[in-house]
């Protein structure tokens, strides 16, 4: 029996992923058909596979446009410091802080400020290049 877990993300662009498990100090791989571990053998399939530091596995797969996390967490947090709910919470808000400094960049603004809130929550304060 798999106990792999499917989350639904907003995750759309591999390259601003690839830069916030970069931001985040992961240790992971890019490829096409990289394995996902999980328990008793079970793998899935994912393009970007975050090793742990435990033999299961945190993987991105696409659909369709987006991607779906996938991993077998009850082997995950029970055999490294890695939490669900942090490690998902903590991805999308680098994912989306790197979407906006790109997109920001192509539309000539240039980041004032930047602010870390006590949640975690990123504050940008952007101005047109002058």
């Amino acid at each position: 029996m798999s106990h792999f877990l499917h989350i639904q993300t907003r995750i759309r662009e591999q390259e601003h992923l690839v830069q916030a498990l970069r931001d985040l100090h992961c240790q992971f791989q890019e490829g096409q058909n990289l394995l996902v571990r999980g328990y008793s053998g079970n793998q899935e399939r994912a393009e970007v596979v975050v090793n742990t530091g435990c033999q299961y596995d945190i993987g991105f797969q696409r659909k369709a446009e987006q991607f779906e996390i996938v991993a077998d967490w009850w082997g995950v947090e029970g055999n490294s410091p890695i939490r669900q709910e942090t490690f998902v919470q903590d991805v999308n808000r680098r994912y989306a802080y790197n979407l906006v400094k790109d997109q920001a960049r192509e539309q000539y603004l240039v980041v004032e400020k930047e602010e870390v809130l006590e949640n975690g929550d990123i504050v940008l304060l952007l101005s047109e290049r002058g």
